[in-house]
């Protein structure tokens, strides 16, 4: 009973002690935006979910050179030569899982009307031909 008492008038306290907040007029977020280096978390997510699908596609790539390397420099060892062969197959198959799972992820964009690999590179200014 004293526990109920107690969270009771806490509570009232707190509604009847504590001011109004309004978003309205000040920064609530406590973050300078002059010193953080990006706004948005959405195109942070999105670069981020980029560059993931590109660096698993490049170590792929790497494992299917480095499994060619090794099976032909197996020298007619055919235990080297299965090593390099499960090594090939298993990088395809990563390959294929990262651009099913890139695909799956545009389709699910698409459905959803969400654009998630949506990022600009900075572009030069174009000055051949233009005049002064």
């Amino acid at each position: 009973m004293r526990r109920v008492l107690s969270l009771a008038s806490s509570t009232i306290a707190f509604l009847t002690l504590a001011s109004p907040a309004f978003a309205q007029g000040a920064d609530i977020t406590g973050f300078d935006t002059n010193q953080v280096s990006f706004t948005n978390l959405g195109q942070l997510l999105s670069n981020g979910m980029a560059l993931l699908f590109f660096f698993a596609g490049l170590l792929a790539f790497v494992f299917i050179i480095i499994g060619g390397i090794q099976w032909i420099t197996a020298g007619g060892d055919a235990k080297a030569a299965s090593s390099a062969r499960d090594r090939i197959t298993a990088a395809v198959v990563g390959l294929l899982v990262v651009v099913a799972a890139f695909a799956i992820t545009l389709i699910l964009g698409q459905v959803f009307g969400i654009d998630l690999f949506h990022f600009k590179f900075p572009t030069a200014p174009n000055t051949v031909g233009g005049g002064s």
